[in-house]
């Protein structure tokens, strides 16, 4: 041993592994690099230490014979080339076999001749990935997807004993699905929508059968199903992908997990060996942050928040959803894609601000536990509706759109947000794409209704209209536009169909009958029915304190406080009903952001009482927090209402100017008519009052509740002082027909505007 030992010394062999390990070091690092930089696949790395393993004996085995060869070799003189050339040297013709085996330049080739293999094999395995040949082809790359191909989810199966552990194995996997930038999931919703037109309940389990016929009927790429089960106190996940039509298996893949701890990272390795099967590109799958970071660590609030997610998306029950992912926040107190849902939910119900920016600011805080899509879809939403900074949401979105040119969500709200900016052609542009990006949506559709309108494109509105309900018959919404556009028109008596039949079909759904019943109960002002009015707003008022909403009760007060003004011209009236209803519902039990302060402001300042307006609008300055009050031009609006009642019109101008932008083109134009009246710029007000007639917003139906007849009698008394009984007999005519069914006590004045009318036919010949 002692022999060995000193061989060793005297042949150098520690120098030459120090060498070798060092090189090895240094090899293995640009590996690495290379790896990450050009997304190279992941047995590269364990190939290349394989190779340098391999290699260490036979460098070791090269530096001792060599070495020996040196210690018994005498060194021959110097020799001229020409001698050189001539014979070999002694220590070459005294070599053995072994000698001339292993010899440095050998040993190098041999170096060499591993990394070739390595890079031929890296390239070949490169090529044959993306040109779809052999076992590194992708679907992609073979034509059997393509690039943004929808793929439905389907419900796994669940062969355990934990009743919603597959529930929750399929929520994760959507998840962590949704960050792929080469396919895109199916929508809950939207899977939901097509199995009411399959006249299936959209609440029906969706097994690997049935999801494949949804696919096929909707056009998926293909059909991802699954199951899990136990093994011993583990669990096995598989995978399959299938072809939606005759069912043949595309990918599948296993994974297992030693405990429940694991399940969320077993779901990971599932979903990333799918991914990179699909076609993703290895850089994406390494970018993308680990599923228990982007969701949570916590499978209890996972099986909570999936739930919620089944009871909003599915269901409906969108209470219940919320109350679900509560629970799931109280177990992970970061879990930012449960306070985002909970977020963008009471914005779609329009509800409970406070709550809803209190929730959003909590997912821009756990920001980076989402992954990068809701990320920038969490930002976007925060600037838009916390902040009110439209360009960080835009930028937001647009960031997206770089990286996804077709990811819908982004598509469809940076629309809405270029409509705030009143840029409607650009609006529509993004709605069209991003129906064209998941036709199997039907908001881009319903939202691109707004600017088509406010173009006068009406038509193009109603092909819109009517893809909807072709695609998506008795989608709620689309009955609420149909009905909408209807009133619009004018044709009260089809707008009144579609809502009756809204709050038929949904009426057992508290937040569709206070819509049904607030609707119903504009078109009934509108034409002067006023009982019939009050019975439906009193039913909405009903609905929306069954919802634990005592803010929408207080606003339902004021728009009937609204129509005692215009149409009953009652002041008295109008100040009790608002009285009484703050008296049932103090504005101190509510949290600030949630007081109807400026809508309540307006109202005392038109009927006259300036300085208790003045008290809310200070209150709403000093409470409310700044991050809760969006853009400030409701603010400005309600300030020229306190300034028109005290006569100061040129400020109150001013500050109505100032607040004619964001997305509500038609808010403005009632402060301007109210102002030119009390002003008596005759001129101006007709030319406001028409404004309001000619303006094609989609949500009309409820300022003409209150001010449609008014203005339409209006200007036909303006027109008739100032000697145009042409234009005037117009108004005249058109507010008597619109009033021809009102309540009696309205009918004086449509008596009134009907004696004069006919003064002027007579007079016209």
């Amino acid at each position: 041993m002692k022999r060995f030992i000193h061989e060793i010394h005297r042949r150098s062999l520690w120098q030459v592994l120090g060498v070798y390990l060092a090189g090895s070091w240094v090899a293995l690092q640009v590996v690495e690099q290379l790896a990450e930089a050009a997304a190279l696949p992941e047995w590269v790395r364990p190939f290349s230490l394989v190779l340098l393993v391999l290699g260490f004996p036979i460098v070791m085995a090269t530096a001792f014979v060599q070495e020996g060869v040196t210690a018994r070799t005498p060194q021959p003189p110097p020799r001229s080339a020409a001698d050189a050339d001539e014979a070999p040297s002694p220590a070459a013709r005294g070599r053995s076999g072994v000698q001339r085996l292993f010899t440095w330049r050998r040993a190098v080739l041999g170096g060499v001749a591993a990394a070739v293999v390595l890079a031929l094999g890296v390239g070949g395995w490169l090529a044959m990935r993306s040109l779809g040949i052999g076992p590194a082809a992708t679907l992609v790359a073979q034509g059997v997807l393509a690039e943004r191909d929808r793929v439905l989810l389907a419900d796994f199966v669940n062969r355990t004993g934990d009743e919603q552990l597959a529930e929750v194995v399929t929520e994760a996997l959507r998840v962590d699905l949704a960050q792929s930038n080469v396919i895109r999931l199916a929508e809950q919703s939207s899977v939901a929508d097509a199995l009411e037109r399959m006249e299936r309940s959209p609440t029906t389990p969706l097994d690997a059968e049935l999801a494949r016929l949804v696919a096929q009927r909707e056009g998926f790429g293909a059909v991802l199903v699954g199951e899990i089960g136990e093994a011993g106190s583990g669990y096995v996940l598989s995978a399959q992908l299938l072809e939606p039509g005759a069912g043949d298996i595309l990918v599948s893949h296993r994974e297992t997990a030693e405990d429940e701890d694991g399940v969320i990272r077993a779901i990971d390795r599932l979903s990333t060996r799918l991914r990179e099967r699909i076609g993703e590109s290895l850089g994406s799958l390494r970018a993308a942050p680990p599923l228990e970071r982007v969701t949570t660590s916590n499978l209890e609030a996972l099986r909570l928040y999936s739930q919620a997610v089944r009871a909003i998306e599915v269901e409906g029950a969108w209470d219940r959803g919320i109350q679900l992912l509560d629970e799931a926040t109280a177990l992970d107190t970061a879990f930012a894609a449960a306070y985002r849902k909970i977020g963008v939910t009471l914005g779609n119900r329009r509800e409970q601000s406070d709550r809803r920016i209190r929730m959003l600011e909590k997912a821009y805080r756990h920001r980076d536990r989402l992954s990068r899509q809701e990320r920038f879809m969490t930002i976007a939403a925060y600037h838009s509706d916390v902040t009110g900074d439209v360009q960080q949401s835009i930028a937001a979105y647009e960031n997206l759109l770089e990286f996804d040119p077709t990811f819908y969500p982004a598509l469809n709200n940076l629309g809405i947000q270029y409509e705030v900016q009143r840029d409607p052609e650009r609006a529509v542009d993004l709605f069209m794409r991003a129906a064209a990006a998941d036709s199997s949506s039907p908001f881009p559709f319903l939202n691109a209704v707004w600017p088509q309108l406010l173009l006068g494109r009406t038509g193009d509105a109603r092909r819109s209209l009517f893809v909807v309900d072709s695609l998506f018959p008795g989608f709620p919404f689309a009955i609420s536009y149909s009905g909408k556009l209807s009133a619009l028109e004018g044709d009260y008596d089809a707008a009144d169909d579609r809502f009756a039949q809204l709050l038929e079909r949904l009426g057992s759904d508290l937040f569709w009958r206070s819509e049904a019943e607030g609707l119903l109960a504009a078109t009934a002002a509108t034409r002067g029915r006023l009982r019939e009015h009050e019975s439906h707003i009193r039913a909405r008022s009903a609905a929306n304190e069954a919802r634990g909403l005592p803010e929408e009760a207080i606003s339902d007060a004021v728009t009937r406080a609204w129509i005692e003004l215009e149409a009953r011209r009652d002041t008295a009236r109008a100040l009790a009903i608002v009285e009484e209803s703050l008296a049932r519902h103090p504005l101190a039990d509510l949290r600030p952001a949630d007081r109807p302060y400026l809508d309540l402001a307006d109202v005392w300042a038109a009927a006259g009482r300036s300085d208790r307006a003045r008290a809310l609008v200070d209150a709403y300055e000093r409470e409310v927090p700044s991050r809760a009050r969006g853009d400030e031009f409701d603010l400005l609006r309600s300030r020229a209402q306190i300034a028109i009642a005290e006569g100061r019109t040129d400020e109150a101008l001013e500050l109505i100017r100032r607040s004619d932008r964001g997305g509500c083109v038609l808010c403005p134009l009632p402060y301007f008519v109210a102002a030119y009246e009390r002003a008596g710029m005759t001129d101006s007000a007709i030319v406001a009052h028409e404004r309001y007639l000619d303006s094609r917003f989609l949500d009309r139906v409820y300022w003409d509740a209150s001010l449609l007849g008014g203005t339409l009698e209006r200007l036909g008394e303006l027109y008739d002082s100032r000697g145009e009984p042409d234009r005037a007999a117009e108004y005249y005519a058109r507010f008597v027909e619109l009033w021809a069914d009102a309540d009696e006590e309205l009918q004086p004045r449509v008596r009134a505007a009907q004696a004069r009318l006919e003064e002027i036919v007579r007079a016209r010949g």
